[in-house]
């Protein structure tokens, strides 16, 4: 990657904020808070966290990158992040039919996380007192959805690499996300590589302007689909 790629990236990223449209997506996103213009409360919700992590994760991804005794693989975990936001951010951008997906995907996290709970307890002999509260919050969070027309939490949710696929940036997500992954947690890789400075700058440059990149895809989807939101009424 040559170094004005990344300057450009990094500058698009920086223009977004000093530009104004930072700013003016917030606030699309408060009158849309304040009057739904006639699209569903979940469906502004969804668009509307989406925003929000994706400020939250360059800002983070900034400050790491700008801290001299940041290791690569924080930012490298930041830029991943990020890449994963942007494809839930242009895929959601895509239709209601795929926001709505990822709105319920949200309960189906939380069910795979208590199923996963039980299958431990099962498998270790915990008791009923152990399983209980857990199977109570299991049939909470699906009557929940239920309240909301969602039919079942069952079932395998949207995997984001089969969202990017949809976006027809499949080959894009699996090359960066395999990069960033190699360096974002402790692999063989990571471990036995032999300390350097300068190509861990290098490294640092390439995740940063990674990261930035995603910011920036991520940040356009949003800003076009809430744009047309406020524009047109469902």
């Amino acid at each position: 990657m040559m170094e004005d790629d990344i300057a450009d990236f990094v500058q698009q990223a920086d223009e977004i904020k000093t530009s104004g449209r930072w700013k003016a997506l917030n606030e699309k996103v408060h009158c849309l808070a304040d009057n739904n213009n006639g699209y569903e409360a979940w469906q502004v919700q969804v668009l509307a966290a989406l925003c929000v992590q994706n400020f939250s994760e360059y800002l983070a991804l900034k400050k790491a990158y700008e801290d001299s005794g940041s290791e690569p693989s924080l930012i490298a975990w930041r830029a991943r992040n990020l890449l994963e936001i942007s494809v839930w951010s242009l895929y959601c951008a895509q239709s209601t039919e795929n926001t709505r997906v990822f709105y319920e995907d949200a309960g189906r996290d939380v069910v795979g996380i208590y199923d996963a709970f039980t299958k431990w307890g099962k498998n270790t002999s915990q008791d009923d007192d152990w399983l209980g509260p857990i199977d109570g919050a299991k049939q909470d969070i699906s009557a929940r959805a239920a309240s909301e027309g969602i039919a079942s939490l069952e079932g395998a949710y949207k995997q984001v690499r089969d969202a990017a696929a949809t976006c027809k940036i499949g080959e894009h997500y699996r090359v960066s996300y395999k990069l960033l992954s190699k360096f974002a947690h402790p692999t063989a890789m990571l471990i036995m590589a032999t300390p350097d400075i300068e190509k861990e700058k290098l490294q640092k440059d390439i995740f940063y302007n990674e990261g930035c990149m995603s910011f920036v895809n991520g940040f356009g989807a949003l800003e076009g689909v809430l744009s047309v939101m406020l524009e047109y009424p469902a």
